[in-house]
């Protein structure tokens, strides 16, 4: 009996060896890979102080586009061929015009396969792909974009919504940027939705949620100081299987159009149960 206890809590130590969990407030650098224009942001007057911000764009860089990733890759799924572990995952982020009128083109948080940005460009493609792979299978791209340009080659909705992209910038579901309250009116409780402007330079909250029991995967947004909405503003497909690799790596990335627009997230924490 005590034999097969001690097996029980080795297995189970080995099993949560393989769980993550961190929580950025602010960024200084550490624990990040900076890929293309992404850096650490600048203060607002422009000095040489950092905002605390991971920002994505540069804003003197024409098309400029970036990714910027937590810096060791995270488990997803037991195998290749398992399911795929539940994750949760919030941040606080911020999109700002500098050019009117905009052609800022957003942001998005990504799981992607490497620490590479090589096959990613600027504009409508957010600094995760470029023309040639698009839609391609093996991009084993998961992807939450935060859009605020209207491509039309991407069929995209609207120059103000929130998708879920998998392997494409064509979103699979799409809706556009809000969030949903509930009030009481007289004895029956009634959802309105409210509308937000994600290019509006004001710091919003989404939260992307993975749960492994039923494979749903949700989507909430609200404005920073507004606590995290009830029903969430996207359920997506229910599979990750054929996307999510063993190990993969998690954080964000961004692009601006032909105008400048500032990619800013101002806090990160992410949680697995590996």
């Amino acid at each position: 009996m005590q034999i097969h206890k001690l097996c029980f809590i080795a297995l189970f130590l080995a099993n949560a060896a393989f769980a993550v969990k961190f929580n950025f407030k602010s960024f200084d650098g550490s624990n990040l890979v900076f890929l293309g224009d992404a850096e650490l942001g600048p203060s607002s007057d422009g000095g040489i102080a950092r905002s605390g911000a991971l920002s994505m764009t540069r804003d003197e860089n024409p098309f400029s586009h970036g990714q910027g990733l937590f810096s060791n890759p995270i488990p997803f799924k037991p195998s290749n061929t398992s399911s795929p572990y539940s994750f949760e995952t919030s941040f606080t982020f911020s999109i700002t015009p500098r050019t009117k009128p905009n052609s800022g083109e957003g942001l998005a948080y990504i799981i992607v396969p490497a620490a590479d940005n090589s096959g990613a460009s600027g504009g409508g493609f957010l600094g995760m792909l470029n023309k040639t792979n698009n839609g391609k299978a093996e991009n084993n791209l998961f992807a939450i974009e935060f859009d605020t340009f209207q491509n039309k080659e991407f069929q995209d909705i609207s120059g103000n919504h929130v998708g879920l992209n998998i392997n494409s910038m064509t979103s699979n579901v799409a809706e556009k940027a809000g969030y949903w309250v509930q009030t009481r009116v007289g004895k029956r409780k009634v959802w309105s939705f409210k509308d937000v402007n994600l290019s509006s330079g004001e710091r919003f909250k989404a939260w992307v949620e993975f749960r492994n029991k039923d494979s749903r995967i949700t989507i909430t947004l609200a404005p920073e100081n507004v606590k995290k909405p009830k029903r969430p503003l996207i359920q997506g497909p229910r599979e990750l299987n054929d996307v999510l690799l063993q190990n993969m790596y998690t954080g964000f990335a961004g692009a601006m159009g032909r105008g400048v627009e500032r990619h800013d997230i101002w806090s990160w924490s992410f949680e697995n149960d590996a």
